[in-house]
């Protein structure tokens, strides 16, 4: 079987993270596996060399108008070449360009699409791909209901792929909890400028002289400006030493290892890779309850914290309840580590994948 998958970059993101993770493990199952990238960037993720890689060179057209149109010619031309069995988009712009290339199309959802695309014209988009396209790959039960009754027999469900790096992770349990940190890509989304006003009230209504906040991730090039707005909030909460924007690095199992908690701070979700990996790593975990991903991680209180969607108080009382109890918060983090020993490994997620994208190509 050959299998393409479609990402706008090898970098900077749990959805392309997600691509390769799977891209890996099905070339070691013996399929033929290529890979389309839009924008040409260094690499985050390690791509196996058995990958054939391809890169669409969109950025030659400067006219704007046309830049739209002529890469969904470019990329219907590229997909024609490889002619692959099924194509799987992680990048939605381009599911006209599939369904113009003659291939099997598996619309992907990697968000929860009704705050990612709530516009009128989203929905109808969305619509009429589902008509077109062959399966429909959903990563929980929750997302089911984002789609209209005739397109459910169309639905398979495939969880993210956990690194088994997080699961090696051996913590000891901590006396104090002092270091919070949170992983994502720095937009409105993720919802950092709640998770540090959520840090300094706590700061301020303990008076803990210990406690630090740090957040690792960068912007995307359409939020540049993100970045600059919450330094200015850390400085203006008199935080400086105490909140720190790390960006990106490479080894995050070793940040999950030092630090003591882990805080989601998210509007929504798709299934968030960060929380599944602090949990993996055993770290107590507080998350915003939002659709979708985190409800099915988490058990509040049985092997983490929820907190309501966009309430900074609960957060706040979240963050002060595992540093007062160090030992309650120890017992969350090993719940939280045994959830995530239950997942299921990267190898059974592929082979799940391909049955049903074996299924699709012999219906």
């Amino acid at each position: 079987m050959k299998i393409v998958f479609i990402v706008k970059q090898l970098a900077n993101g749990g959805a392309e993270r997600e691509a390769v993770a799977f891209a890996n493990e099905l070339v070691k199952m013996g399929e033929e596996v290529h890979v389309v990238s839009i924008v040409d960037s260094k690499d985050d993720y390690v791509v196996d060399k058995r990958i054939h890689r391809h890169l669409l060179h969109g950025d030659r057209i400067t006219i704007p108008r046309l830049k739209g149109a002529c890469n969904q010619l470019l990329m219907a031309s590229l997909l024609r070449k490889i002619h692959g069995d099924v194509v799987l988009p992680f990048y939605v712009t381009f599911h006209l360009a599939v369904l113009l290339s003659g291939s099997r199309l598996i619309y992907t959802v990697r968000t929860n699409l009704e705050k990612e695309l709530p516009k009128k014209s989203d929905c109808l988009r969305r619509k009429l791909v589902c008509r077109f396209a062959e399966g429909i790959w959903i990563q929980t039960e929750e997302q089911r209901h984002f789609f209209a009754e005739k397109f459910q027999n169309k639905l398979f469900e495939v969880h993210n792929i956990l690194d088994n790096r997080f699961l090696q992770i051996h913590k000891q349990p901590a006396d104090k909890i002092m270091r919070f940190i949170s992983v994502g890509r720095l937009q409105p989304q993720k919802n950092q400028r709640l998770l540090i006003d959520a840090f300094g009230k706590m700061i301020r209504r303990t008076g803990n002289v210990l406690a630090t906040l740090t957040i690792y991730g960068r912007a995307h090039s359409d939020f540049l400006w993100q970045e600059k707005e919450l330094r200015a909030q850390v400085e203006e909460l008199g935080l400086k030493n105490r909140v720190f924007l790390q960006g990106w690095v490479k080894d995050i199992e070793k940040r999950y290892e030092e630090a003591d908690a882990f805080v989601l701070s998210s509007d929504y979700e798709g299934c968030p890779n960060a929380l599944m990996e602090a949990m993996a790593a055993g770290l107590p975990c507080i998350s915003t309850d939002c659709p979708t991903g985190p409800s099915m991680l988490i058990r509040s209180g049985k092997n983490g914290l929820l907190v309501p969607v966009g309430d900074v108080e609960a957060m706040s009382r979240a963050m002060e309840y595992l540093i007062e109890h160090p030992k309650e918060a120890s017992r969350l983090g090993d719940a939280a580590r045994q959830r995530m020993c239950e997942w299921g490994t990267a190898q059974e997620q592929a082979e799940q994948l391909r049955e049903n994208l074996r299924r699709i190509c012999l219906e």
